[in-house]
């Protein structure tokens, strides 16, 4: 059942007037879901602004026990005077686009008056910090704390006001170490337990059944198999030796690439990994550099596409498409279902080629890819709020329903059903959803002002329940190998990241491409492992040690 749009998700109970006391003019019809039609007047949002006082005003129609409301000076009833709330729009949203249909009907149901902000490092360094927005890491939280830009939050005041979300965010309450400095929380975590875009193997199922392999690869030595049978058994019979196993992004992410294949050894290089009580980087770690030798070895071969240092995700799908390279780390939301997007890409360029998604290879190591943990994103507020009571109990409101109040939650991210979305199966009242004709693009559903005051993952498990798709969870479930490597600190911030990590990431992706390429020769491994630690790779480990004795530490 639906929960009502007012009172954080409650129903909120009219108190009736006595018997024989009733003013038949002052009746009110209840709210009702799906009255609200983008496009038309508000007329029964104004109901939902007025649940609040509800009570007091159909009792002002009784002509015992009543409540007189509010007078100005002239004697005329005064409305609540709207909050003014400057609101950063969803940060991956381009732009903002003001006055739109979502905007309004949030200023309807919580009697606020909106102003959309983009936010940006130039905006907030000038001053323009908005009273709620969304931060994408821990390291963008401690940025801006450190700019005295943000409000601390109370952790029980925070279990006072969102008392639904706070149950659910509790079980991962290692979340909240991520965002506290200096004994202070400064960030709302948001989770996530199923990960759609954790990573799997896609490999093209018509030509391991070309090269005689019958069954998906799931050990390293069945994956190095099918990777040779690729490269050298011309798999899409043009009789021209154009086609590798593999490609990897060298230097186009947030890490080294060829994920899977470090995850085999056990390691995933730039993540703090736990190892015997002590926190270490698997950069520097020696199953890295067995994975390097493993890594070469394909490339010396002709196994691995020689553009793999400037191969990017998008790229490497395109070569799958082509028919270039045979498998591909894939998110499982792209490719365990039908309509998975590179799925339906496939079809789309070459309707005759067969995917099938796999699991990471079983290694000496275990079997891994890069897991982004149960951490999403964050909830800041901005810290002139903290002088505002009233415009912090309001914030409050709006947090309460954007993570537990179905209707508000669906207006945000979803819009109105019928209009912009509706359950995919027909007749269905859960479950998976579809966007309508018009509002599958994303930049459709911006200028209707969806997403772009959605606040993404603080939802509850029970909304996520009933809007989850159940066979997506089942293929998450089943593919993805999270959470066997995952950073240790559930990548937090480290004081001095600022100064050291970036540069360090660099430093790492142009020695793996070049160990890997044979430019540089493994046996240097050891001056690499050096030269990170000369450059800050110390500093950070120790710091990394002190934040898990402090913070971490089971």
């Amino acid at each position: 059942m639906r929960l009502q749009a007012v009172g954080y998700g409650r129903r909120v109970t009219v108190p009736k007037c006595p018997a024989g006391l009733r003013d038949a003019g002052n009746a009110v019809q209840p709210f009702q879901q799906g009255e609200f039609n983008l496009g038309h007047q508000l007329k029964p949002i104004a109901l939902a602004v007025l649940a609040a006082t509800m009570g007091a005003g159909l009792l002002s129609g009784c002509t015992g026990n009543q409540t007189k409301p509010q007078s100005g000076a002239d004697g005329s009833q005064e409305a609540a005077k709207p909050i003014e709330i400057k609101w950063g729009i969803h940060f991956q949203a381009p732009a903002v686009v003001a006055d739109t249909e979502v905007q309004k009907w949030l200023e309807q149901k919580f009697n606020i008056k909106i102003k959309p902000v983009k936010v940006t490092d130039v905006s907030i360094a000038s001053g323009d910090v908005p009273d709620l927005f969304m931060l994408g890491d821990p390291a963008n939280v401690s940025a801006y704390q450190s700019q005295g830009v943000l409000m601390s939050i109370d952790p029980n005041q925070l279990k006072e006001k969102m008392p639904e979300y706070y149950q659910d965010i509790e079980q991962s309450k290692a979340l909240f170490q991520t965002v506290t400095f200096d004994g202070k929380l400064w960030a709302i975590p948001m989770f996530i337990d199923l990960k759609p875009y954790d990573m799997g193997l896609l490999w093209r199922q018509d030509w391991l059944e070309k090269v005689g392999i019958t069954k998906l690869p799931e050990t390293l030595e069945e994956f190095e198999k099918a990777a040779y049978a690729f490269a050298k058994q011309d798999p899409d019979g043009n009789g021209k030796n154009d086609t590798y196993g593999l490609t990897g992004t060298a230097t186009s992410t947030w890490s080294t690439g060829f994920y899977s294949i470090f995850g085999a050894y056990g390691v995933e290089p730039t993540m703090w990994l736990e190892r015997n009580g002590q926190i270490v980087n698997g950069s520097v770690m020696p199953e890295a550099k067995e994975a390097l030798e493993k890594l070469h070895q394909w490339y010396v071969d002709g196994v691995i596409d020689p553009e793999f240092i400037t191969d990017t995700q998008d790229s490497y799908r395109k070569k799958l498409y082509n028919g270039r390279i045979g498998v591909i780390e894939e998110q499982i939301g792209k490719a365990a279902l039908a309509d998975g997007a590179t799925i339906v890409a496939m079809k789309d360029i070459n309707p005759d080629a067969k995917l099938a998604l796999g699991h990471n290879p079983q290694g000496p190591g275990g079997s891994g890819n890069w897991d982004w943990g149960v951490k999403s994103n964050f909830v800041v507020i901005g810290s002139k709020v903290k002088d505002d009571p009233a415009k912090l109990d309001k914030i409050f409101e709006i947090l309460r329903a954007q993570s537990s109040d179905e209707e508000t939650i669906n207006m945000t991210s979803l819009g109105v059903k019928g209009t912009h979305w509706d359950f995919a199966k027909e007749g269905a009242t859960s479950g998976a959803t579809k966007y309508m004709p018009g509002f599958e693009k994303q930049e459709q559903r911006d200028a209707a002002g969806i997403r772009l005051f959605s606040l993404g993952n603080i939802t509850t498990r029970s909304y996520r329940d009933k809007y989850s798709n159940a066979e997506l969870n089942d293929a998450v479930r089943k593919f993805s190998s999270a959470p066997n490597w995952t950073d240790a600190l559930l990548f937090s911030a480290l004081p001095s990241d600022g100064k050291y990590k970036n540069d360090l990431t660099a430093l790492t992706q142009k020695y793996f491409a070049q160990f890997i390429s044979g430019e540089v020769p493994l046996s240097d491994f050891d001056k690499y492992v050096a030269e990170w630690k000369a450059k800050g790779g110390d500093e950070l480990t120790k710091e990394a040690n002190d934040m898990y004795e402090k913070q971490f530490k089971p």
